[in-house]
Formats: structure tokens, C-alpha cells, sequence
């Protein structure tokens, strides 16, 4: 891949963890009020460890006792790292609280890191902004944001859900 991203394909033990945490995101809930970023990762970590398919696989840094780190993503002399991941070089998974445009840089900055030392990656956005303009123009299949998240999952194994819908429901762009 000309992008120096590890080498990954859409078959295997990583590819049907990493499609079973996507499944498994579309039904969290990110539908919480006022909660700090470092909240909704505790969530969604735990709303992930509930499976007993992925409790054994995943590596936070939350957890006490953790005998597996996190692998650093190191780029221009800085590491990276991603909130949990599946495996050391399997999947990460960064979750973002969306506040402002810089918010969406960062995780989409983040994903492109994080892709170069895992076969993929799955981000998680938590639309923050009033009206939810992020989930509302994810929607619209005609949009530049939906075509790009379409893009990043089909093109770079970049995928990524978007919420809060509703209650348990957020939108998932998988390929």
C-alpha cells in the first residue's frame, strides 16, 4: 500500500473481530448527557468487554492490572496512542467526543497514525454539537462526510461509527 500502512485483508481473525466491534458500536450508547470524553471511553470499553468473544482480545488503559500495553504508533519522532485496542498490531479504537472542527481533525489525523501499525482501525464519534450536524450529515448518503467515511472504510480499512442516533443506535460505515 502506498501509504505505508500495515498490510491488511478482509478475511481472517482480525478482520471478524474488528467487523464484530463495529456490529457491537452500532448498539452502544452514546446517547449520555454532559459527560466528559474520558466517560464515554469507559463506556464504550465496558459496553465492548461485556462480550466474552472480545473481553480476552482487548487491550485498555483503563483496566487494572493490565499485563498487556498498548503499542505505541510512533510518526515524526512522536508516539501515538490509540484508547484500546484488539491485539497488539490488530485493531485500534479511538473514540472522540466531536465539540468543533479541530475535533474532527484530530481523530481523522489519529486514524491515519494509528492505520500505519494496525490492520485497522475503527474510530468512534460522539457528535457533541447542539443540533448533532455530525450524525445529520453522516445520514445524507449524498454528503461529502458520508462519502468520505464510505471512502476511508472501503479504501484504507479506516472505519467508523457515528452517534448518537437515538437510544443504542449510531451509524456504521464498515466495508
Amino acid at each position: 500500500m502506498g501509504l505505508g500502512f500495515m498490510p491488511s485483508v478482509r478475511s481472517g481473525a482480525h478482520y471478524d473481530l474488528a467487523k464484530f466491534v463495529v456490529n457491537r458500536l452500532k448498539k452502544a450508547n452514546l446517547l449520555l448527557k454532559g459527560k466528559s470524553e474520558r466517560h464515554y471511553e469507559h463506556t464504550i470499553i465496558s459496553h465492548l468487554q461485556a462480550s466474552p468473544k472480545l473481553r480476552k482480545n482487548l487491550i485498555t488503559q483503563i483496566g487494572e492490572g493490565e499485563v498487556d500495553k498498548i503499542v505505541n504508533a510512533n510518526l515524526f519522532g512522536f508516539n501515538h496512542r490509540p484508547d484500546t485496542t484488539i491485539g497488539n498490531d490488530g485493531t485500534a479504537i479511538e473514540i472522540k467526543v466531536i465539540k468543533s472542527g479541530h475535533s474532527i481533525r484530530d481523530i481523522l489525523g489519529q486514524a491515519v497514525v494509528y492505520r500505519i501499525y494496525y490492520r485497522f482501525v475503527i474510530l468512534v464519534f460522539v457528535d457533541n454539537i447542539p443540533d448533532r450536524q455530525i450524525v445529520e450529515k453522516c445520514c445524507d448518503k449524498y454528503s461529502q462526510e458520508n462519502s468520505l467515511l464510505h471512502g476511508l472504510a472501503k479504501s484504507h480499512k479506516i472505519y467508523s461509527v457515528v452517534g448518537p442516533c437515538g437510544q443504542s443506535k449510531n451509524i456504521a460505515f464498515f466495508s
